[in-house]
């Protein structure tokens, strides 16, 4: 069990998105295609996945003008979510981890507003989804677009591409995944998501953003448990667990071996395995965003 029964949740922000058959698909389909542009941020405007791939937004694409009928059936999901539900459904999991990061970071950053563009989440067999970063294939993975401040996400990714690629699908590894998008919309708010944008490789802009959106979700993490409204119950080592198991799973050494290649710092986008663990943990023990400054000196 990970949330508390503190009454209803907010689900004005959380939507279905994504359609079926509809719309442009970026790269292909499998694993294979997550494994090279699993989680990427997107680096030319704040997309995912590769910025030369991305289809500009237009009409037609994404979802189009109606709901698919997965869309409709999962906003009414989305509807019914409560705490109770979130401890065993994937989709009200992830509405009740925005509620809890929109409780804490108020508390934590002078002047949080919620992403104005709120969360979608693509049902499964979804195949693309338009946002003002273009449009984004389904298996891009989960990602933050600047934008229009959405944080979207697959429900297929979370409860079954993570576990393919050694990462967790556990409750906690599910909410750490949202609280790192929602990292991104932290940088955003305080203009630092661009600096994504500033050198390549082991030690370029990319990595740095990766890196500290990963130590902001170690820092929601220290909070959210915390006092009588906290959303969470006591989080246990068990469960901090399996979100560094997830964070050593997508570390781009990692997932360069898994899938057969050499291992190339030059590619990185998200940092080493050993880096994402490093810093989802030093937000988690230190509890200060402040502590969070992977822009200054080495990383």
């Amino acid at each position: 069990m990970t949330f508390r029964d503190n009454g209803p949740l907010d689900t004005s922000g959380v939507s279905a998105g994504g359609g079926v058959g509809r719309g442009v698909v970026i790269g292909g389909g499998g694993i294979g295609t997550v494994i090279i542009g699993l989680l990427i941020y997107f680096l030319t405007g704040g997309t995912g996945g590769d910025p030369n791939s991305a289809a500009p937004a237009g009409p037609g694409a994404g979802a189009g003008n109606s709901l698919s009928q997965s869309e409709q059936d999962l906003n009414r999901k989305i509807a019914a979510c409560t705490p109770q539900l979130a401890n065993t459904d994937t989709t009200c999991r992830i509405v009740a981890t925005t509620n809890s990061l929109n409780q804490v970071w108020p508390q934590l950053l002078r002047g949080y507003t919620k992403p104005k563009g709120g969360t979608r989440i693509m049902p499964v067999g979804a195949n693309s989804i338009n946002t003002a970063c273009g449009v984004a294939g389904a298996d891009t993975g989960p990602f933050y677009c600047p934008g229009d401040q959405v944080a979207v996400f697959q429900l297929d990714f979370m409860d079954r591409v993570i576990t393919k690629l050694g990462g967790s699908n556990a409750a906690f590894a599910q909410e750490y995944i949202v609280a790192h998008e929602w990292g991104h919309h932290v940088q955003n708010l305080l203009g630092d998501i661009d600096k994504a944008q500033q050198g390549r490789g082991a030690e370029g802009g990319s990595v740095r953003v990766e890196l500290q959106a990963d130590c902001y979700a170690g820092v929601w993490a220290s909070k959210a448990d915390k006092g009588e409204n906290a959303l969470l119950e006591p989080l246990t080592q068990d469960q901090i667990s399996t979100a560094i198991q997830t964070a050593q799973a997508i570390g781009d050494d990692t997932i360069q071996r898994n899938a057969g290649r050499n291992v190339n710092p030059e590619s990185f986008s998200h940092g080493t395995s050993e880096q994402r663990v490093r810093w989802f943990t030093k937000g988690y023990q230190t509890g200060a965003p402040a502590q969070c400054d992977t822009f200054s000196g080495a990383i």
